[in-house]
């Protein structure tokens, strides 16, 4: 039982791994508001939730993970065969 357990969790981890491996590294990082004061709707990939969320951009010191449409998030970050839209 234990055996199979292992097999299961180490089967399990490497399809993540495979699965996560042609996201583009950018699309891990977090949302990043940054210290300036604009306001620039934006979307960001959630690697957790598989999902682009909308966020506020402050419009200085952001990262790369960071789109100005839903759709530009979805097609940068979410891997062709995982799409659902």
């Amino acid at each position: 039982m234990n055996t199979m357990l292992a097999t299961f969790i180490l089967i399990s981890c490497s399809v993540i791994i495979l699965i996560n491996s042609d996201r583009p590294a950018e699309c891990e990082l977090p949302s990043k508001t940054g210290p300036c004061r604009a306001m620039f709707p934006s979307f960001y990939f959630n690697s957790t939730t598989e999902q682009c969320h909308e966020f506020v951009y402050g419009g200085c010191d952001g990262n790369g993970n960071r789109f100005e449409t839903k759709d530009e998030c979805l097609r940068h970050c979410v891997n062709q065969t995982t799409r659902t839209d």
